[in-house]
């Protein structure tokens, strides 16, 4: 029964209540916390914050993109956890 539905499903309609703009980036960042440890890629929040402005404006089209083509890159999905060793 699944199978069946999901033969002719197409998803949800891309609405332009989904799209990113780039106040909503800016607001983000400035949210942000600052002092965090970097991700696997090295970056932190410093990094894009004091960046050149023009990022905000990529960042805006990048995330439109994932979300029109319904596609996460590989390096969004990794992740690591780095235990602290607490003393007694």
């Amino acid at each position: 029964m699944f199978r069946d539905r999901r033969h002719d499903y197409v998803g949800s309609p891309f609405l332009d209540e989904y799209m990113f703009d780039v106040e909503l980036i800016e607001t983000i960042l400035s949210q942000m916390k600052r002092g965090k440890a970097a991700g696997l890629d090295e970056l932190t929040i410093e990094h894009l914050v004091n960046s050149h402005p023009v990022l905000v404006a990529i960042l805006n089209k990048f995330f439109n993109f994932i979300v029109s083509a319904a596609y996460i890159p590989y390096g969004f999905r990794l992740s690591y956890t780095e235990p602290i060793h607490k003393e007694e």
